[in-house]
């Protein structure tokens, strides 16, 4: 049965349009490790591991973690960081300096699942933690929950940023003397392992503010919008109506991050091609509309200003939660997922517990856009299934609000996911079949 420690120095993370959520109130800090295979986001459990996530926030915050390596890798089990350091100066492998034991924070309701990272620590002391950290490649909750007092779950990796976990796990390794005896290498080596072999982290930077979310007006009940934060970067999706009342939607594919929001230019889309057909290629007309400012007071309230074809108004938002309870799926498929072959349409998915939230931006049979939901999308082991919905009569963002016409069934959906970044989309939509392959997007 593996085992996790770390060794002596050297040698020594229609409900949101519809009406049918509830307050969402934890926060979340996330923290990108700038690797040299890629970026790893990471999303903190701020509220259910404080003590931990203070912890490896110190050492964040600290610039500890610049020019660490992962230094093992078990395949089909963890990678492992956080505990040893390049020194460009010397060419040498140095320990990161220690802050001191951390108390075991581990609960059962934070399993070591795949995509979780948690904190190594020296055998027989479960109070042993200090800088070194793992990512769980597999569901390793048989294993690690139950010895040297359950290794502490503090965060997960976002969903997108697996892909450069797993090529960090699929590297070769060698024996490069304990403790880098499954030390993963790049490249060819020679008779030494030198910085080029390594994957190193060059940064961690700690993101205050995660707003990933669904979010809406609880006064204007069928319009909403869809946030999709990568690391220092949101992808906006607004879900809502033009003047007469007809869906349309809105994106600010680039919102960066700042401490209190993001802002961005806004776009309208249209000339696509609906999902029931094929798609036509170069068939869509962008146009920027105008921009958008998000502003949060909090992890679950904020303000959306805009201006729309030289119209200005605000709305105040509010984050939600569909699930409160449940079991946990072993992926989190929370994403903005597309094809990319079909470049100007895609699909929100916030998954909840053992629920999936989707909002499907996309087009009509003329190209004029169009959106749908499923609100309700019950996780089983290869996806979900659900009644996609259509709503229409809704006021424009800059008019005076008008309640929606009741949301009619449009169809079904089935999301069947073949990985953890890759599945189909088949669903019929008002009696017509169709179906696509979607992946996670990234940006």
């Amino acid at each position: 049965m593996p085992s996790l420690r770390t060794r002596p120095a050297l040698l020594a993370a229609l409900v949101a349009l519809l009406a049918w959520a509830v307050p969402f109130t934890a926060t979340a800090t996330t923290v990108r490790l700038t690797t040299s295979l890629g970026a790893i986001d990471i999303v903190l459990y701020d509220d259910a591991a404080p003590r931990t996530v203070a912890n490896f926030l110190a050492y964040v915050n600290g610039d500890s973690y610049r020019n660490t390596f992962v230094h093992r890798s078990a395949p089909g089990f963890v990678i492992q960081g956080g505990g040893f350091v390049w020194d460009d100066a010397t060419g040498q492998v140095g320990a990161v300096p220690s802050r001191g034991s951390l108390i075991n924070e581990f609960s059962v309701s934070r399993p070591n699942r795949r995509g979780t990272i948690a904190m190594a620590k020296l055998g027989g002391d479960p109070n042993s933690a200090t800088s070194q950290w793992f990512i769980n490649l597999a569901d390793n909750s048989a294993n690690l929950d139950r010895q040297n007092g359950g290794f502490t779950v503090f965060g997960e990796v976002s969903a997108s940023s697996m892909a450069v976990v797993d090529a960090i796990a699929a590297l070769p390794r060698v024996n490069a003397g304990s403790p880098f005896d499954s030390l993963p290498v790049v490249g060819a080596i020679g008779a030494t392992v030198v910085r080029s072999n390594l994957v190193l982290v060059s940064k961690a930077t700690a993101i205050a503010n995660n707003w990933q979310g669904l979010w809406w007006n609880a006064n204007e009940s069928g319009w909403g919008m869809s946030l999709t934060q990568h690391g220092s970067q949101i992808f906006v999706a607004v879900y809502t109506y033009d003047e007469a009342g007809r869906p349309v939607w809105y994106v600010i594919p680039n919102c960066p991050v700042t401490a209190t929001g993001c802002a961005g230019e806004l776009y309208r889309v249209k000339g696509g091609t609906a999902p029931t057909l094929t798609w036509v290629p170069d068939s869509l007309a962008l146009t920027t509309v105008g921009s958008g400012t998000l502003t949060f007071a909090s992890a679950s309230a904020g303000t959306f200003a805009f201006t729309i074809d030289g119209v200005s108004g605000t709305k105040a938002i509010t984050q939600q939660i569909f699930a409160t309870s449940g079991p946990t799926p072993v992926v989190d498929y929370t994403d903005l997922w597309w094809n990319e072959n079909e470049s100007g349409w895609g699909v929100s998915l916030t998954q909840q517990f053992g629920i999936i939230f989707a909002a499907w931006f996309t087009y009509d049979a003329a190209g004029e856009p169009v959106w749908y939901v499923v609100s309700n999308c019950a996780v089983n082991e290869s996806g979900c299934s659900g009644t996609l919905y259509r709503v229409s009569g809704g006021a424009a963002l800059m008019a005076p609000w008008t309640a929606v016409n009741p949301a009619a069934a449009a169809g079904e959906v089935t999301f069947a996911f073949t990985g953890p970044a890759t599945g189909t989309m088949t669903y019929t939509i008002d009696g017509v079949a169709g179906t696509r392959k979607i992946t996670r997007q990234v940006y």
